[in-house]
């Protein structure tokens, strides 16, 4: 078999296609089947519910970035813009999928979405499967779909904001 060079930068957009292309795949199957895409992202939350244990007692900052660099921008969002105050990160992104590789592709997240199906809102709402983690070590997570662009919140939270958030109500749809 030929062994191919190829660039980690085209291996990465290959990627951000094909989980894109995954994501709207599988909302678009537990729609066809009435299975609600948020029992299928609560779901997913809850499988890695303990995954931030090591962050714990970290500075919210910290487990933003923690957040962005290994779970959401492999996704293919870009950070427009982000803003710190005592106990609270918010960062705003490039919406999902990303419009950038998608082009690269012959498509815009419009056709890949409405191909599927789906609704871009629809989309963001894999945001949520980071609620559990979040809550697990006493902070609490939100996002929301705002004129195209993502905005991610990230806040101390009491005991009270835990439950809450553990239950769903730390993303809004």
């Amino acid at each position: 078999m030929a062994k191919a060079s190829v660039s980690n930068e085209v291996l990465l957009d290959g990627a951000q296609m094909t989980m894109s292309a995954l994501l709207a795949g599988t909302m678009s199957f537990l729609k066809k089947r009435k299975i609600p895409i948020k029992d299928w992202v609560n779901y997913i939350g809850e499988q890695f519910e303990e995954s931030w244990g090591g962050l714990e007692g970290e500075k919210v900052e910290s487990v933003m970035e923690h957040l962005l660099t290994l779970e959401v921008l492999p996704m293919g969002a870009e950070v427009i813009s982000s803003k710190t105050t005592a106990g609270k990160t918010e960062v705003i992104l490039t919406s999902l999928p990303s419009r950038k590789v998608l082009k690269k592709f012959g498509t815009t997240p419009a056709e890949l979405l409405g191909d599927f199906g789906v609704t871009a809102r629809e989309m963001a709402s894999i945001y949520a499967m980071f609620a559990p983690a979040a809550a697990a070590i006493c902070l609490r997570f939100s996002y929301e779909l705002d004129d195209g662009k993502q905005v991610l919140t990230l806040e101390k939270a009491g005991s009270a904001a835990k439950k809450a958030s553990k239950m769903g109500a730390g993303s809004r749809l």
